[in-house]
């Protein structure tokens, strides 16, 4: 009768005794294969030994039995490693190392290649080494999540205080430059992008910007993205608005170039004067200075809505459809340059049409397109109109195209 093979469990066992010794032979062969541990300010010698012999200490006794599974070890490793920035393939290449040294181990410890234990061992061995990498990789993959989380709400923070006032502490704005890798000379503008509070940055617009020359930084406010762009020259600025056009389906507002990063307030405030310069439900880039009468307009819109209300006069008591129709036409008038012929072709209408509507907005409104100067007066009602809408004498707000007024 041939003789019962001995446990395999006792074989493993013999090895907690020399896993000290096995911890500093793993660490050389570790720090000896993979240049990333020997990278400053990664990882330190000591927690490359404390990791190593905690998870070879788990590993031996899952597998001599000697004690329940226990796969902290690999999950703090996969933390550990993940706030040293060690790549994830260094920390699998860590383990298999830490297998191939165990397993030679029982090789010296077993009778040979014969040895009956070893084939017993050999699988559990390798089912070990891929659940404390898994494990390892999983806290890993958490943990890039959770830093990544806590690095954008860090940023998050420095950007917003970009565009605080630092009148008082004027250093301020450099030392939050500097601590974003922008610039501290150079050309900047400010960006307002007029948009719904849920609304998520167009994905494309930043990398879209980079490839142009344009670096940016964003705040998401409550009422607005606000973004910082920074570029070698103003130049720059010029490619980004039609950049910004192609990726954006909202009002924009680009502020004037500026040098001195000092003046990003103000800056800020050009930009959403400049985006609420745009038509609501017009998607448009405009930077500011473009469109002096309607940045005029938004900066005083209770006068803007009371001038329409005054000029426009009872054409805005007419029902919807009738109201709408003489707008048009007078807008038509104003972007055709006042010719009849254009008007109509654009409308699709007679000549006669476009002069009746004319004759009876003056005779509503007591203004004659004709006039400069009662034309003027018409154009700043009628831009007041689409930004604003009008409010009439009874505190009542007319929208363009609404169906009706509303308090």
């Amino acid at each position: 009768m041939s003789t019962p093979a001995p446990p395999a469990a006792p074989l493993a066992a013999a090895l907690a005794d020399s896993v000290e010794a096995l911890t500093d032979v793993l660490v050389g062969r570790i720090a000896a294969a993979d240049p990333s541990y020997g990278e400053s300010g990664l990882l330190t010698a000591d927690q490359l030994y404390r990791t190593c012999l905690e998870n070879l200490t788990a590993v031996i006794g899952a597998l001599a039995g000697t004690g329940p599974l226990r796969l902290q070890p690999a999950r703090d490793a996969g933390r550990l490693k993940a706030e040293q920035g060690i790549p994830v393939a260094s920390l699998l290449h860590a383990y298999r190392l830490g297998g191939r040294l165990i397993w030679e181990e029982l090789t010296n410890w077993s009778a040979g290649p014969g040895d009956a234990r070893l084939h017993e061992l050999a699988t559990r061995l390798w089912e070990l080494v891929d659940l404390y990498s898994d494990a390892a990789v999983e806290a890993y993959r958490e943990t890039e999540v959770l830093l990544a989380h806590t690095d954008a709400q860090i940023q998050g923070r420095l950007v917003r205080t970009l565009f605080d006032d630092h009148s008082g502490n004027p250093a301020r704005v450099l030392d939050v430059l500097r601590t974003l890798g922008l610039p501290e000379r150079g050309a900047f503008a400010v960006i307002a992008i007029d948009t719904e509070p849920t609304a998520p940055l167009p994905g494309r617009l930043t990398a879209a910007l980079r490839d142009i020359g344009v670096r940016s930084v964003w705040d998401a406010q409550i009422d607005a993205y606000i973004g910082l762009l920074s570029a070698a020259s103003p130049e720059a600025f010029e490619r980004a608005t039609a950049t910004i056009s192609v990726c954006v389906t909202d009002r924009v507002g680009l502020s004037t170039a500026f040098t001195t990063p000092h003046t990003i307030t103000a800056a800020l405030a050009e930009a959403r004067l400049a985006s609420r310069s745009v038509r609501p439900g017009t998607a448009a880039t405009v930077r500011f200075g473009d469109e002096p009468v309607a940045h005029l307009l938004v900066a005083v819109p209770e006068a803007g809505r009371r001038a329409a209300a005054q000029i426009l006069g009872p054409l805005l008591d007419l029902p919807v459809a009738e109201r709408d129709d003489l707008i048009g036409a007078l807008e038509s008038w104003y972007r055709c340059g006042g010719s009849a012929a254009a008007v109509a072709e654009t409308m699709h209408c007679h000549r006669n049409t476009v002069r009746y509507r004319l004759r009876k907005i003056r005779d509503l409104t007591g203004r004659d397109t004709t006039d400069p100067r009662q034309s003027a007066e018409l154009y700043l009602a009628l831009e007041a109109f689409g930004l604003l809408g009008a409010e009439s004498t009874g505190g009542r707000v007319f929208s363009p195209g609404s169906g009706a007024a509303v308090r």
